[in-house]
């Protein structure tokens, strides 16, 4: 088995394959360059290789990238028993600016865009539900591209929330102000199979169309609150809202994350600390 093929195995998207592959092939040139082997370079060795890489302009956020591609290819490696140890392993560049939640509404200010969103502006009902799963279940846009009509138990009260390649699937709560939009929505549409919000439209390109609702409707918000920027913004907003109120775990859960630290970079009592670290922030230590 070859690399590709071990990505493949993995079920690695085919621009992820083609991606690592790029980059362990310039890795695997470089070793020949230095008389190394896949199977036998080391720890020393790998650091020289970041060296050089970032003496040639490479940005230490790509060669922690590429770091942790070589890990793969090292396991990969080991599975094949053509090494039996990782030198990549717990190798990672430090200082690396993490970019920081910024430009945050106030929850309170949310609700009521909420609720002046469709009395003011008088919008069709599926973008008043767009909006709400946004704001009480702090759902991404593409989340909002699988949700369909099973995923809404209404005399439960909940919904689930299909996990993407970057976020993980959970069940919430629905907000009382959210389900009579819901209920009347979902009696108004025939709903079969297939995404909720991409149904109706019946074009090919659903995730545009959607892509395009969401825009459209950030353009009417922003006349509303001219703080409104977009998607993610909010997004961030309810996942530091849920952080005043939960815990860490409980919020990992809410928000879909994969990894504990996604949660902790929205925790307002680390913000400074994150501020002092993009002052701090060098390349490699």
């Amino acid at each position: 088995m070859n690399f590709t093929e071990y990505l493949q195995q993995k079920k690695y998207s085919v621009k992820t394959v083609a991606t690592y592959g790029f980059y362990i092939t310039r890795f695997l040139s470089w070793l020949e360059s230095e008389n190394l082997s896949p199977e036998s370079f080391t720890y020393t060795d790998l650091l020289e290789y970041m060296r050089d890489c970032q003496e040639k302009g490479i940005t230490s956020r790509t060669v922690n990238n590429m770091l942790g591609i070589i890990r793969h290819y090292c396991n990969y490696l080991t599975s094949e028993k053509k090494r039996s140890d990782n030198p990549a392993a717990g190798v990672f560049i430090k200082g690396l600016v993490r970019k920081l939640p910024s430009g945050l509404l106030n929850f309170e200010d949310l609700e009521e865009l909420y609720k002046q969103y469709s009395i003011q502006l008088n919008v069709e009902r599926s973008k008043k539900i767009l909006f709400g799963l946004m704001v009480y279940q702090g759902i991404s846009v593409a989340e909002l591209m699988r949700v369909t009509a099973q995923d809404i138990k209404l005399k439960e009260g909940k919904i689930k929330i299909r996990g993407t390649k970057r976020t993980s699937e959970r069940i919430l709560s629905l907000n009382a102000n959210q389900m009579i939009s819901i209920q009347q929505y979902l009696a108004e549409n025939k709903f079969k199979e297939g995404a909720l919000f991409t149904e109706l439209t019946k074009t090919k390109n659903s995730k545009r169309n959607i892509n395009n609702r969401v825009r459209y409707m950030l353009l009417q918000l922003k006349q509303l609150n001219d703080k409104v920027t977009s998607a993610k913004q909010i997004r961030s907003s309810v996942i530091t809202h849920w952080l005043s109120r939960n815990n860490l775990r409980q919020v990992q859960y809410m928000a879909g994350h994969k990894y504990v630290s996604s949660t902790q970079r929205y925790q307002v009592n680390n913000l400074d600390d994150l501020k002092n670290e993009l002052q701090q922030h060098h390349p490699m230590s």
